[in-house]
């Protein structure tokens, strides 16, 4: 029975926290049958393996319910019904939020303005307080309850530890205040400790919600590129069917300005294809039959008909979607530091409160039952995690909104931590590099010709082809106002250029590969400009007429203004850069020498990317990727950080932990500057928040009571617990001001 075995990616609806996965985690494991169970926080979803013939997803679904979690694993639970519920959750959420900001300020402003409120004040502040506690706050208690009854804890055990402490003091005091004061207990009461702790918690939680990334989204962002139907041409006609009933050897019809719904061959017509969504170059590639396209791509002026080779998930497109989904689903290297501190913390404080209690009580001699409620009661109220978990959620707060400022934009708290750690960077050339587009960087006409004669004719006829490279050459030489010269006789040549006759002359502007195709040789000058923008990784449009060539434009894809600039800055703060293109060596070169870079790799497929992160993530580096195409999709979800430029493709920006809003370079190297000043500013609120509870519990314990007679009395444990929390938001707020340069 052991040797059989399945594996499901399946979605987990109701956790809130990196403890609360660590809980599902654990109880999956702990069951017969389960192999292995790994749940990833961030997408909310565990990847299992296990024995159907031991246990189902019924009975995992049993399980996970009994601690407050649901394996979204029947029918209904598809991608948008998941969706569904932890929207559904979100708006609960935000209800519950709501109630208690509404409840807990007047209670708060009360408390402030009455320190000691009598009794008919302490029933109103009661009478606030239920909705917060019962309502708003009641998620915390019913999550400590089912984790109890199977020996887990996690933060809302110290929140309901904490705040339900603090409420039951209250309510005794309330409702018996002789008898608590006969006791030698003091008559103050806690409310406004409770419900701000509540709704300051859920603040937090509903901010970090928000912010956290929706896994499918990148991949439903790359499912939206093929389209859902195709025309078949089978026995002379055309018959509309789904992408997913083509098979290999089916012909397709793709119209002028649609996509591509397969990988396949040209058999028929011939299209500039825009194939930068794939390749991530962004100069149209000519096509025509026995060619091959590929799924996703775009057919941009021509008809073509293409033989089926692959189709549906067979595509490379579905191949790239597999693997984001693979690499968004891997567990990520992210440290849940809180997390991990709650798990031994809340055990520890409540111990600490039991034996703080049976001391006082049964153990030291002379001292009233008083002394024991008060102290353990100031143990639990004083570690009530308040600092601790603020810690993390208003420095994350601080610096997304600095970020947001900055055209920065963090899709998930993951990454702030994990981009200012990063020791490399893996950058694309084509439009992170570069601008992205081709920009004419100098014209060379023949020394016996005059420039503005054989300027105006190359504006004029390059003026009549759809080329990028061509349209990019007549807008760049035209003058402004001046009207184009007569063309006629246009003959468009696909893929290498295009005749005309401009008076009574016949003109070629093209390829060099098609003036020579039309016997025209160019001049030892001429050729020695056309094999230096060859061997640099240039672009050329020629102009010949009259048997000579005229003219030859150079054509390059420009460094951003900032590249330099962001290069050395990211240099200097220790980052070593990668520079990884999908174009040819000599323009890879040529790049990577202007912008400072000295590793790179030319040539490079999507799956090289990916593959090439891998092994430097092998190596033991913290990786971040910098991109804006589909074919850097994959290297982006596998990263520790992924950066997506501003103006990338949706799938880029989806796939990545971290978007620029912008276009400038710098934001890439500010983006991981903002993240290094936001790790920090954590690690000092969560060392005060843990170094506050770690000096204070053993005061409110009564250390020093046999050496000072000072005995913590609650309302100084929640003063304490206040100034704690005013620090840690204090010192995030500086977040707010930081400079990123």
């Amino acid at each position: 029975m052991s040797d059989y075995s399945t594996e499901l990616t399946l979605p987990v609806s109701g956790m809130s926290c990196a403890a609360c996965a660590s809980s599902v985690e654990s109880m999956l494991k702990s069951q017969d049958g389960i192999l292995q169970a790994e749940v990833n926080y961030a997408t909310s979803n565990v990847r299992v393996r296990f024995n159907p013939m031991q246990i189902s997803l019924h009975d995992m679904q049993t399980v996970l319910k009994q601690i407050g979690y649901d394996l979204v694993a029947e029918e209904a639970g598809s991608e948008d019904s998941f969706a569904g519920l932890e929207d559904a959750r979100r708006r609960v959420l935000k209800h519950r939020l709501i109630t208690a900001a509404v409840f807990s300020a007047p209670v708060f402003i009360l408390s402030m303005i009455w320190h000691h409120p009598g009794p008919a004040m302490q029933w109103l502040l009661l009478g606030l307080s239920l909705p917060v506690l019962f309502y708003s706050g009641a998620g915390f208690y019913v999550s400590a309850f089912r984790l109890a009854k199977h020996l887990k804890t996690n933060m809302d055990t110290l929140v309901a530890l904490g705040t339900g402490a603090a409420f039951v003091l209250s309510v005794l005091n309330t409702l018996f205040p002789e008898w608590m004061a006969g006791s030698g207990i003091t008559g103050y009461v806690y409310y406004e400790s409770a419900v701000v702790i509540i709704t300051l918690i859920l603040l937090g939680r509903y901010l970090e919600e928000r912010s956290r990334g929706k896994a499918s989204a990148a991949i439903r962002s790359l499912m939206n590129l093929s389209p859902a139907t195709a025309l078949r041409i089978s026995g002379g006609s055309r018959q509309e069917v789904a992408v997913a009933m083509l098979m290999p050897g089916d012909t397709v019809l793709v119209r002028p300005g649609s996509v591509v719904p397969v990988d396949g061959i040209i058999t028929s017509g011939s299209s500039w294809i825009e194939e930068s969504m794939m390749s991530g170059e962004p100069v149209p590639v000519f096509r025509g039959e026995g060619d091959p396209v590929l799924a996703g791509t775009l057919s941009t002026n021509g008809a073509l008909e293409i033989r089926t080779l692959k189709s549906g998930k067979d595509t490379a497109l579905a191949g790239i979607i597999r693997m984001v989904n693979e690499a968004q689903n891997s567990k990520p290297p992210v440290q849940q530091l809180v997390d991990r501190i709650s798990a031994i913390f809340v055990p520890v404080v409540i111990l600490l409160s039991i034996l703080t209690f049976a001391a006082w009580a049964w153990i030291i001699p002379g001292h009233s039952l008083s002394h024991a409620i008060v102290t353990s009661i100031s143990v639990l109220i004083i570690a009530c995690p308040c600092a601790l978990g603020l810690a993390t959620p208003t420095a994350l707060i601080a610096a997304i909104g600095r970020g947001a400022s900055a055209g920065i934009l963090f899709r998930e708290a993951a990454a702030i931590e994990t981009a200012g750690k990063i020791d490399t960077l893996v950058i694309d050339k084509t439009g992170t590099l570069t601008k992205g587009r081709p920009e004419l960087s100098n014209v060379h006409f023949a020394a016996e010709e005059n420039p503005d004669r054989i300027r105006h004719l190359f504006a004029s006829i390059a003026g009549y082809s759809d080329h990028p490279l061509s349209a990019a050459v007549s807008k760049a030489v035209s003058v402004k106002g001046e009207k184009p010269l007569e063309v006629t006789n246009f003959n468009n040549i696909p893929g290498k250029g295009i005749t005309a006759r401009c008076g009574d002359t016949g003109w070629i502007a093209g390829s060099p590969a098609l003036i020579r195709e039309k016997g025209i040789v160019a001049g030892p000058e001429e050729q020695s400009v056309i094999n230096q923008a060859e061997a640099d990784g240039n672009s050329l449009v020629v102009l010949a007429g009259e048997e000579k060539v005229k003219a030859i434009a150079v054509l390059a894809d420009p460094l951003r203004d900032d590249a330099v600039q962001a290069v050395k800055t990211l240099h200097d703060r220790g980052i070593r850069m990668h520079m990884l293109t999908g174009d040819h060596e000599a323009s890879a070169a040529k790049v990577a020498a202007a912008a400072g870079i000295k590793h790179f790799v030319a040539g490079a497929s999507p799956e090289d990317k990916a593959e090439y992160v891998s092994r430097l993530k092998a190596q033991g580096h913290l990786v971040a990727v910098a991109g804006d195409g589909i074919n850097d999709t994959i290297a982006l979800a596998r990263a520790d950080a992924g950066i997506a430029m501003g103006g990338g493709t949706d799938a880029s920006r989806e796939a990545a932990s971290i978007t620029l809003t912008g276009h400038r370079l710098m934001q890439v190297a500010e983006a991981i500057i903002l993240s290094a000043k936001s790790g920090k500013i954590i690690r000092q609120n969560l060392w005060w928040a843990f170094g506050y509870n770690v000096l204070a519990i053993p005061v409110a314990a009564g250390v020093l009571f046999p050496f000072t007679g000072l005995l913590l009395n609650p309302m100084i444990a929640s003063a304490a617990m206040a100034f704690s929390s005013v620090s840690v938001v204090l010192n995030s707020l500086r977040l707010r001001s930081v400079k990123l340069s």
